[in-house]
């Protein structure tokens, strides 16, 4: 067909008629003149006739066919599957599938949800028991002993807080559940417990929680957490109340009162110096007066060690005449017991706050309210550290409060003034007055007399006007009379 000015797509063409008249009439003549092409063509015209006459048979499913197709596709669809049942039969087919997907995965998914569920109350719990514990130091710290109950941690309806409304925790959970579980507080003297149990054990959780006034949160009975830090916890916190359980040592701040006459005040002065620098003492406040080298007079507070107050008071009575004495003590052990366990709390109150700053992720206000409760816990802390240290010193160093007056002797020698003197000084003293007086005068007529000018004017000229409108009237009556 090489050889051919036709080659045998443009004979196709020809019968399907795609040709133009031109093309149409070559090709014509060309088979009309040439075998080969000629019997090509009457190939072409058999299968189209063949292919023009085929019919696709329809393929219902049951057959061998229908068996052989499918193994040679390798799938089907569902309308086809199911081509073979009535539309009714089909509709409930297609609702009974879907109705056991849903039940399959409602299967799947339920069990997933109710055990994230367990677990979010779960950890809800532990973090309700944190914040019951952080409650219960504060509200031992500010009222001096344990919460009755849970009720005496919530917001008081009106007023202010009070020792059964402290605003510690929230309503929700001083009604004692919160998240599927029941919270029981039970005060045991100076020690508590509060246990956390699920409502519904199998739905809201499977574990029971609970703590003391350690602070440690068990989870069925074991510690929650880092067994060697807890363990850790644990044994400080024990240690910190059997220490607070011990009696303390006595504790008595002293303190004396004195009152010397002396012949010699400044030989007194110099021996008070020299006193406190032998016995480590010294002035907590001193003030003197008058001639420090005769007639002086000396009011100081002495802090002295304890050890050495009995030698200290000794050597104060050689000063001179003792006039008054007196010595007295003051008891201050459960004071100062009081504030060691305040602050002790307070710092337990204040890591467990720093606790939950490092671990809340919440809102920012919330945030800025924990910052605020640790700054206020931090300030109270300091507050207290300065009375307990200013408690120490009091026992540590008591206090002689002194009184140095020196011994009055007249003098033959000083005379009285002489009686001119005496007039001088009196004529002088009169001029001043003279002069002060009359300077008050002018002072207080220029500074009053402008106001009082006015206010007579204010009051005068209406009297006057009204004086003489009355005169008038009595002249025209006498005159018509």
């Amino acid at each position: 067909m090489k050889t051919h000015p036709y080659d045998p797509e443009t004979v196709m063409s020809y019968f399907d008629g795609e040709l133009s008249s031109t093309e149409a009439a070559g090709v014509a003549a060309h088979l009309h003149v040439c075998p080969d092409c000629s019997k090509l063509a009457n190939d072409f015209v058999h299968v189209s006739g063949v292919l023009t006459k085929w019919q696709v048979e329809i393929l219902r499913p049951g057959t061998a066919d229908a068996a052989t197709l499918l193994k040679t596709k390798g799938r089907v669809s569902i309308s086809g599957f199911f081509g073979w049942l009535r539309p009714s039969n089909r509709i409930l087919v297609y609702t009974v599938a879907v109705g056991a997907l849903c039940v399959l995965l409602f299967a799947i998914a339920v069990p997933n949800l109710i055990r994230s569920k367990m677990a979010a109350n779960e950890a809800s719990a532990v973090g309700s028991l944190r914040t019951l514990t952080t409650a219960t130091i504060m509200y031992n710290d500010q009222y001096h002993h344990l919460p009755p109950s849970l009720e005496s941690l919530r917001a008081p309806t009106l007023g202010q807080t009070h020792a059964d409304a402290a605003n510690l925790i929230d309503p929700t959970l001083a009604s004692g559940s919160k998240s599927g579980y029941r919270f029981t507080y039970q005060p045991l003297g100076d020690r508590y417990t509060i246990t956390a149990e699920a409502i519904e054990p199998e739905k809201s959780g499977r574990r029971l929680f609970s703590t003391d006034e350690t602070g440690i949160i068990f989870s069925n009975g074991k510690p929650l957490g880092d067994e060697s830090q807890v363990e850790k916890t644990s044994k400080t916190r024990l240690f910190d109340l059997e220490r607070a359980a011990r009696p303390p040592a006595t504790m008595i701040a002293r303190t004396v009162e004195f009152s010397i006459v002396v012949k010699d005040f400044a030989r007194a002065r110099t021996s008070m110096d020299a006193l406190l620098a032998r016995h480590r003492g010294y002035f907590a406040k001193l003030t003197v007066s008058g001639d420090s080298t005769s007639r002086g007079s000396l009011q100081a507070s002495l802090r002295i060690p304890v050890p050495e107050l009995d030698s200290a008071v000794t050597e104060l009575k050689s000063f001179g005449r003792v006039e008054h004495e007196s010595q007295s003590g003051e008891e201050v052990t459960m004071q100062h017991a009081d504030i060691v366990a305040r602050i002790s709390n307070s710092r337990e109150a204040e890591s467990r706050l720093k606790d939950m700053l490092r671990t809340r992720t919440g809102k920012v206000a919330d945030v800025l309210e924990v910052e605020q409760q640790i700054s206020q816990t931090r300030g109270q802390i300091e507050q207290m550290e300065a009375e307990l240290k200013a408690l120490e010193t009091r026992v540590d160093f008591a206090t002689i409060s002194l009184t140095l007056s020196t011994e009055f002797k007249d003098r033959v020698g000083e005379l009285s003034p002489s009686a001119g003197t005496r007039i001088r000084n009196a004529s002088v003293s009169g001029y001043r007055d003279f002069r002060e007086t009359v300077i008050g005068l002018l002072v207080w007529i220029l500074a009053s007399g402008p106001g009082i000018v006015l206010w007579t004017a204010i009051f005068t000229l209406p009297l006057l006007w009204i004086w003489r409108r009355w005169r008038a009237t009595q002249n025209r009556f006498q005159a018509a009379a």
